[in-house]
């Protein structure tokens, strides 16, 4: 290995570890609100994602066996358990699992970016989650969301349009924020044998967010 690549390998493993940590303090930063971020979104799907979660119930079919990723609060498993679904509830905050478990839901600590995923899955539901994952981490994420995918399986997910990326500062921590255009998050779905197959957009209080369906081919 010359010294130039030598060079650039260290680089993109420096740019990952900085990467892994400000998603790390994000999920601490969850694990402060999660008790006011599960009250602020009021026991229900937010009301832009019941199409969504309405269209995944058909893809997957009713029994399918389900893995939801960052599950926070647990409202749409809730939802989704109601339709028939089997669903495996997953956070890496503390916060939430303990939120969860506290009314009685089982839900599992995991790491979207390096645990196990376990699988074939019907379905997988990552919504909210995508845009505290550092770019250059994502790619990988999805390849892993794929693989756990049974063929022809489900994928529901959600990102933030645009481009950059910030870290927000509130008084329970700091958030990174990944904004993604939608032919660069496309694009990356398709290399990992992922097809999308609708879409829809709505306007939130940090900007535009962008919800897909996409099925492994």
């Amino acid at each position: 290995m010359d010294t130039e690549t030598s060079q650039i390998g260290g680089q993109k493993a420096s740019r990952a570890s900085e990467e892994l940590a400000r998603n790390r303090a994000t999920v601490a930063g969850y694990d402060a609100s999660a008790a006011g971020y599960a009250a602020e979104t009021d026991h229900a799907p937010t009301p832009d994602h019941v199409e969504a979660l309405d269209r995944f119930v058909a893809s997957v079919r009713t029994g399918g066996r389900v893995l939801e990723v960052a599950s926070g609060a647990g409202w749409d498993a809730d939802w989704l358990e109601g339709k028939g679904l089997q669903i495996r509830r997953t956070d890496l905050s503390e916060g939430f699992i303990t939120f969860q478990r506290e009314r009685g839901r089982a839900v599992d600590s995991l790491d979207l970016i390096t645990g196990d995923l376990g699988g074939p899955w019907d379905g997988i539901v990552a919504l909210y989650v995508i845009q505290h994952v550092g770019r250059d981490l994502v790619d990988g994420v999805i390849g892993r969301l794929a693989k756990a995918l049974r063929p022809c399986g489900t994928l529901l997910m959600s990102f933030q349009e645009g481009e950059g990326e910030r870290v927000s500062v509130a008084p329970e921590g700091t958030y990174q924020v990944v904004r993604w255009e939608e032919v660069a998050m496309v694009d990356c779905l398709s290399r990992h044998g992922l097809a999308v197959e609708w879409r829809s957009t709505f306007n939130g209080r940090e900007g535009v967010w962008i919800t897909l369906i996409a099925n492994r081919f």
